[in-house]
């Protein structure tokens, strides 16, 4: 059973534009609930959600009205989850709810207390979506992806495996936790997006990032290896990269750098596999195979337009 808390609702009053480059801007607001299968554990996260911006007021109201995937988000280790502005910057606008959990952001979290977290939070939607408490109700869409970075990459594994209502996963550097988000990604069947970074030393790619990839069950699975990508340019805490330096990593890309090349991907990729735009899939490909700041593995293209359906 979920319980929806009235009192913890804190609006943004107004539209909070974090964006003039897309079709939305960008409201948020913080959110509880209380999972009453784990001893009524109270699961805190942040939302950002998307409006019509002023120079779309006039269009049609069925495009107003449209429901907008979910994108539940799992935060790295000591990286708080209201400190992703970059990803923020990115999805809403694109017309993407995202929620943020900020649970599990101690020194000692349990990475498998976290991995139920994010999938609490994922099955947690379908009630949140038509709750008259809920600032989402009516645009909140069941289609959801799990996405995480680090510590969060590697719990979005384990949350994913053979879970029907995640439709896709996208991973920032994943961290593989204990027990084992490699293991895990071999239950993990839909499509899935791992972005690495080649000066990353906080998860080394070849003990991390790359055996997700290999181990991964799904059909379409993409690998972005970004050229001098660092771990910390995933999010934007500038405590991370003093972490880094600390750590002995060679200086990689910034959050704005790493964020541009995350950017071109993201987005088409969503809008192919929770949109159904094949269209989008065709500028994925084509970028992927032009783009001289990353290298990457595929299982396969993308679909594009003119093509088949691919059998369920």
């Amino acid at each position: 059973m979920i319980i929806l808390k009235r009192l913890v609702f804190t609006m943004v009053i107004g539209c909070f534009c974090l964006s003039s480059s897309g079709q939305y801007e960008v409201v948020s607001f913080s959110m509880e609930l209380r999972d009453t299968a784990r001893g009524n554990r109270r699961v805190t996260f942040d939302a950002w959600y998307p409006v019509v911006s002023q120079e779309h007021q006039n269009e049609e109201a069925t495009e107003r009205n449209l429901k907008f995937p979910v994108i539940c988000f799992a935060h790295g280790y000591q990286h708080p989850g209201d400190r992703y502005g970059n990803l923020v910057e990115i999805l809403v606008p694109a017309g993407y709810i995202m929620l943020s959990l900020t649970t599990y952001e101690g020194m000692f979290p349990s990475h498998t207390g976290y991995a139920e977290e994010i999938g609490f939070l994922a099955h947690a939607m379908a009630g949140v979506a038509h709750d008259t408490l809920s600032p989402l109700r009516g645009m909140a869409d069941t289609i959801i992806c799990m996405m995480g970075h680090s510590m969060g990459g590697g719990a979005v594994f384990h949350a994913a495996a053979d879970n029907p209502t995640i439709k896709a996963v996208i991973a920032l550097a994943p961290y593989n936790t204990r027990p084992s988000a490699i293991e895990a990604a071999g239950s993990v069947r839909v499509p899935t997006l791992i972005f690495s970074g080649t000066a990353d030393c906080i998860t080394p790619p070849e003990k991390n990032h790359l055996p997700m990839y290999e181990r991964s069950a799904a059909e379409d699975k993409t690998y972005i290896s970004i050229i001098n990508g660092s771990h910390c340019g995933m999010g934007a805490l500038r405590k991370c990269f003093t972490a880094e330096k600390l750590s002995g990593c060679a200086g990689g890309l910034g959050t704005e750098e790493q964020t541009a090349i995350l950017a071109r991907y993201i987005i088409p990729w969503l809008d192919c596999f929770l949109k159904g735009k094949k269209e989008q899939g065709a500028v994925f490909n084509q970028t992927l195979a032009s783009d001289t700041a990353v290298t990457w593995l595929r299982s396969r293209p993308l679909p594009e337009p003119g093509q088949p359906p691919r059998p369920e």
